[in-house]
């Protein structure tokens, strides 16, 4: 009979390997965890109080007006791949209150669709920096519109008629995104070998940019924890 602690063994390491993608021959992969947490200065006060939003056990109790980072929805993992020409679809929901999705990472190129759920006609547009920006033609109740993504860098998506319906855009040429819950796993597989760009980002707080060089038949663990102190230590690079 296998002991209770060799069976707990073996099932922690099939767990563990499971979280790993397959090796292919000739391409490469990166994956890990994305996740979010407070400022550390924070949570070395909650593990010595015990009041106010400081729970018994060393964590912290979130109210309404706090950002809960472990519970976010909108965490990015993003890819930059150079021979990307977009392509991708976006689809944003507007409602007479918000937007579906308060942020979106996207690449140049993608096809960002507008579906209006709201009682009234509404006219979208993208602004970037500058002058830059994008109009959707007006969109009635129930109906979609939709444009290809021309602008780069920090867009806000907003609607000339309702200043409440507004969405953050990061736009970058050959981004691949992926969206996640804090706590997630992801992972980027069949990459061709050569030099890569990865974006770790929640709009409230930045990004954190990795370069990192993949080889054929290797997989890379990358985990990233977001947070304001490690997004200001981070040494992201142009």
């Amino acid at each position: 009979m296998i002991k209770t602690s060799t069976l707990l063994l073996i099932i922690t390491c099939m767990t563990a390997c499971s979280s790993a993608p397959e090796i292919t021959p000739g391409k490469g992969a990166i994956y890990g965890t994305i996740s979010a947490e407070s400022h550390k200065a924070i949570l070395a006060k909650a593990s010595k109080k015990k009041n106010g939003i400081y729970g018994s056990v060393g964590g912290l109790i979130f109210t309404n007006q706090m950002v809960n980072y472990p519970k976010l929805k909108e965490l990015f993992v993003c890819l930059l791949d150079p021979s990307s020409k977009g392509g991708n679809e976006h689809l944003l929901i507007a409602t007479n209150d918000n937007m579906s999705l308060s942020s979106l990472a996207v690449g140049t190129g993608d096809r960002l669709t507008i579906q209006n759920d709201s009682s009234e006609t509404l006219t979208f547009f993208l602004a970037g920096k500058e002058e830059d920006i994008q109009i959707y033609s007006p969109v009635k109740p129930g109906e979609r519109s939709s444009l290809v993504l021309e602008l780069e860098g920090d867009l806000e998506l907003g609607s000339d008629e309702n200043e409440s319906l507004q969405t953050i855009l990061l736009s970058r040429r050959g981004l691949i995104g992926q969206q996640h819950s804090s706590g997630d796993q992801y992972v980027f597989e069949n990459l061709h070998p050569g030099q890569y760009k990865f974006l770790f980002w929640y709009w409230r707080l930045g990004l954190v940019e990795k370069n990192l060089i993949i080889k054929a038949g290797e997989n890379i663990e990358l985990n990233q924890v977001l947070s304001v102190d490690k997004i200001l230590e981070s040494k992201n690079e142009p």
